[in-house]
């Protein structure tokens, strides 16, 4: 019987097989790194390719996870580009605080990466490249035969 674990390893039963995959995929969905869903859900990384090479149905759940946590990422980015970042700031004279700024900064590299994703026939970096042949003739050789 499989518990979805790589041989050598210690067996799960299949119960808490699907309680560790369904954690790492809760996890992997809010931060979007293997690496740290492996480390809160306590699962080993190599499980995790183990499942999505052997079980069907985790490599589907993770697909979709993954679609979420980029879905997450493309939320955070649009609000820091749009919304911006509340801070404030303390202003100082000779060590004394004089008065606190409340500023809200926006993003306009995140604003650019996210109109090249949407248009990016618009707002990709164009590079023009022109290339003029120039053909110099040496005495006794055809410039044809060359090139």
């Amino acid at each position: 019987m499989r518990t979805g674990q790589p041989r050598g390893k210690v067996r799960m039963s299949l119960s808490q097989s699907v309680r560790r995959k369904h954690a790492f995929l809760e996890s992997y969905r809010q931060w979007a790194n293997i690496s740290y869903a492996c480390e809160q859900s306590g699962v080993p990384r190599q499980n995790v390719y183990y499942w999505q090479e052997h079980d069907a149905e985790f490599a589907a759940q993770f697909k979709i996870a993954s679609e979420a946590a980029t879905e997450r990422l493309e939320r955070e980015a649009w609000r820091r580009a749009v919304e911006g970042s509340p801070y404030q700031r303390t202003s100082y004279y000779r060590g004394e605080p004089v008065g606190t700024d409340f500023k809200t900064e926006y993003s306009d590299n995140l604003m650019m990466l996210l109109l090249r994703a949407r248009r990016p026939d618009l707002y990709r970096e164009r590079v023009d490249v022109a290339v003029n042949q120039i053909v110099k003739t040496i005495a006794g050789v055809d410039p044809a035969s060359v090139l």
